[in-house]
């Protein structure tokens, strides 16, 4: 078959001599999750409670936060027999695993051999924590399942990814790059925390040539994209699929994808600390839990979460900060059996539009402070009339470094110097009280 006929994107996804191999481990763990998704509910919850019993047992012997948790409350993990015996357990918050980060790490466990993650938390609280290689390789297995299985392709599918963490992704758009990624990754970046028009303009003119089948980014990046392609009368070739993570997708803004694309959106979520929770299937009803890697409750409508195989750092009925309505176990006419979350209702996050159009996006604020200690909350307030950025921080030191690095960071990256830093403990918040760490005020 003519190159021109098979597709740069085929090509790409068929030459793997020089792709990233995955873990032997991960591709094991992918073929039964490939499996289980179809198992029976009841089988999906023996195999669930199962692991919850073990990450329990192990955290009461090993843990010292547990273990002084279990003996101050009075209970033993053999206590903990059914769904409801887990109110027994006390919630973990961000504020206590910053407290107690060292008591919270397995004393049984190689800390040579743990991996250091952080966040900056979808509710402005930076967050540090550990996760073992069982965990990553879980973790990317239950990712693969998501982005590329649920919306009908396969593990070597060739993308288009709008993202924003230069750790994860790197920055800029030249051509050594572009293969790079390509080659390596099988897929087309774009970094999205500066969404210059141009550059997007250069992005899909790679998107035109490669014709990846799917598109996967930030909510608000996809979004963005999507006004500027139709505002501009860009002409793009159409993916098969759109996967939407990291942020809440609304309503208006899955309309206008999926119309501007011509292609169906399936809204993932998850986050560092715990990886994937819950994804969309094809028939766009709640989001699957992932029952196999996570034990989720919705208490509230806040969503409490217990990794089931993070042993170097155990999360305990953690709160995300995120909410959704519930938690239904409703036949799904996709023939997957797993629990579904309904009515996600997490993660407002916002794009400031500056003075001179750049735009930034909320979660560039969410890296900046990436595993920087003395920076225990923020929170981003973008004043219009004056075209300011005012930064507030809750710090555990004072630092001028840290300051001057948020100034220098911002500046390289939007070239924009009006930024007012306040040390503060307290913050705005909503009229209805909820907490929004990135958002822009008229006055």
């Amino acid at each position: 078959m003519k190159i021109h006929e098979k597709g740069i994107a085929e090509l790409f996804k068929e030459v793997t001599v020089f792709r990233r191999k995955s873990r032997k481990e991960v591709s094991e763990y992918l073929d039964f999750l490939l499996e289980s998704q179809y198992w029976p509910l009841d089988k999906l919850k023996r195999y669930q409670w199962e692991k919850l019993k073990k990450i329990l047992e192990y955290s009461y012997e090993n843990i010292p936060y547990y273990h002084e948790l279990f003996q101050r409350k009075n209970i033993k993990p053999q206590d903990i027999q059914t769904p409801h015996d887990l109110h027994k357990i006390p919630i973990l918050t961000k504020s206590i695993i910053q407290e107690n980060i060292d008591d919270l790490v397995s004393n049984s466990i190689d800390k040579s051999q743990i991996i250091l993650n952080s966040t900056g938390g979808s509710t402005g609280t930076p967050l540090n924590f550990y996760q073992d290689q069982s965990f990553v390789d879980w973790a990317d297995a239950a990712r693969t399942r998501a982005w590329k299985y649920f919306p009908g392709l396969e593990k070597d599918e060739f993308e288009a990814v709008l993202w924003g963490s230069e750790r994860d992704i790197g920055k800029g758009l030249n051509l050594s790059r572009v293969l790079y990624y390509a080659l390596r990754e099988g897929n087309l970046n774009l970094n999205t925390f500066d969404l210059d028009s141009q550059l997007i303009k250069k992005y899909f003119l790679y998107f035109w040539f490669m014709k990846p089948r799917i598109l996967r980014g930030y909510a608000s990046s996809l979004f963005y994209i999507a006004k500027f392609i139709e505002e501009n009368n860009i002409r793009i070739n159409y993916p098969q699929s759109i996967v939407s993570t990291a942020e809440c997708l609304w309503p208006s803004m899955r309309e206008k994808i999926e119309q501007v694309f011509n292609a169906k959106i399936y809204n993932s979520y998850g986050c560092r600390e715990v990886s994937q929770i819950a994804t969309e299937c094809e028939e766009h009803k709640g989001l699957h839990i992932v029952m196999e890697n996570q034990y989720v409750e919705v208490i509230d409508n806040d969503i409490i979460v217990t990794n089931l195989n993070n042993y170097a750092m155990p999360f305990i009925r953690y709160k995300i900060g995120d909410m959704a309505q519930g938690i239904s176990e409703e036949p799904c006419a996709c023939g997957r059996n797993s629990s579904r979350l309904i009515d996600l209702m997490g993660r407002d996050n916002e794009n400031i539009v500056l003075e001179d159009k750049k735009v930034i996006n909320a979660i560039f604020f969410q890296y900046l402070f990436f595993g920087n200690k003395s920076v225990e909350k923020f929170q981003v307030i973008y004043f219009k009339k004056v075209n300011k950025l005012q930064i507030r921080l809750q710090l555990s030191s004072e630092s001028e470094e840290i300051l001057e690095i948020i100034r220098k960071k911002i500046y390289n990256n939007f070239k924009f110097n009006n930024i007012e830093i306040v040390k503060t403990r307290e913050f705005v918040s909503t009229p209805s009280g909820k907490f929004r760490f990135v958002f822009s005020m008229d006055e």
